[in-house]
C-alpha cells in the first residue's frame, strides 16, 4: 500500500512541475480545463469515455485566469480554442441525434404519435419543474400554495397518465416494433423507451453522460455570447482555431 501512496506522489509531483514549466497562455495548457469543463473530463467513467487529456489541468492556472478576469483581462484566445472544442464534440452529436431521429420516424403513419409522445414529454416537464416548486414552498413554510400547486400537479399527472394510455395503446393497435417504440434524447442522443417509468427516465436526466452534454451546450451558448459581444467573427476564425487544435492534440480527435 505505501508503494502505492509513493507512486501517486511521484506522480503529483511530476504533473505540478510540469504545471510550473508551461504557464497559462501555454499550448500544453487545457484551455478548456481553465475557462470552464474539459471534455475528458466530463466523459469519464461514462459509456463514451475518451481517456485523459493530453494537456496539462493546472489548478493554479484556473485561478490565476479567475482573478485576472476579475481584474477585468480578457483572453479571447481561450474562448475560441474552447468553443471550438465544443463545437466539433456537439455537432458531431446533432448529427447523430437526426440521423437516430430520422430513423425512427421513418413511418408517416407514426406521425400522430409522434405528436402525442411530444405532448406527454412536454407535460413531463411541468410535472417536474411544479415538483421543485412545491418543495421550495414547503420549504418555506408556505403551505397554502403548496397545497394550491399540489392539485394543479395531481391534475396534470392525470393528464400525462391519460395521454400514455393512449400512447401504448396506439403502439399495439400499430403492432410497432420495439426499436420505433423508441426515442431519441435530443440532449445527448442517447435512446429512450416511450414507455420508460419516471424513474428509469429521471435517471437517463440525471446520469453523467447526460450532465456532461447539458454542461458542454451550456458552456457553448455561453462562450458564443462573449466572443460575440467581443467583436469575433467566429465564421472567419473557426477553421483556424480547428488546425490549430489538431495541431496540439496532434491528430486526436474529440469523440461525441
Amino acid at each position: 500500500m505505501s508503494a502505492i501512496l509513493e507512486q501517486r506522489k511521484l506522480i503529483s509531483q511530476l504533473m505540478s512541475s510540469a504545471a510550473t514549466s508551461h504557464g497559462l497562455t501555454s499550448p500544453s495548457t487545457c484551455k478548456s480545463f481553465i475557462i470552464g469543463h474539459c471534455p475528458y473530463d466530463l466523459f469519464q467513467e461514462t459509456k463514451q469515455p475518451m481517456g485523459h487529456c493530453p494537456r496539462i489541468h493546472s489548478v493554479s492556472h484556473k485561478m490565476q485566469y479567475e482573478r485576472d478576469v476579475k481584474k477585468g483581462k480578457k483572453y479571447p484566445e481561450f474562448d475560441l480554442e474552447h468553443y471550438s472544442i465544443l463545437k466539433k464534440i456537439l455537432s458531431d452529436c446533432d448529427v447523430q441525434i437526426e440521423m437516430a431521429h430520422k430513423k425512427l420516424q421513418h413511418h408517416e403513419e407514426h406521425s400522430k404519435l409522434a405528436a402525442l409522445l411530444q405532448a406527454v414529454n412536454q407535460l413531463e416537464s411541468k410535472c417536474a419543474l411544479m415538483l421543485s416548486e412545491i418543495d421550495m414552498l414547503i420549504q418555506n413554510e408556505e403551505v397554502m400554495k403548496a397545497m394550491i400547486q399540489s392539485c394543479k400537479y395531481n391534475k396534470l399527472q392525470t393528464e400525462r397518465d391519460t395521454l400514455s394510455e393512449k400512447c401504448r395503446q396506439m403502439n399495439e393497435n400499430t403492432g410497432q416494433s420495439a426499436q420505433q417504440k423508441l426515442q431519441v434524447c435530443r440532449v445527448c442522443g442517447a435512446y429512450l423507451s416511450r414507455l420508460d417509468t419516471d424513474r428509469r427516465l429521471a435517471d437517463h436526466f440525471m446520469g453523467k453522460l447526460h450532465l456532461g452534454y447539458v454542461t458542454m451546450r451550456k458552456e457553448l451558448d455561453m462562450v458564443k455570447k462573449r466572443l460575440h459581444e467581443q467583436g469575433t467573427d467566429l465564421h472567419t476564425y473557426l477553421p483556424q482555431t480547428r488546425r490549430h487544435q489538431k495541431a496540439v492534440y496532434r491528430g486526436k480527435s474529440y469523440r461525441s
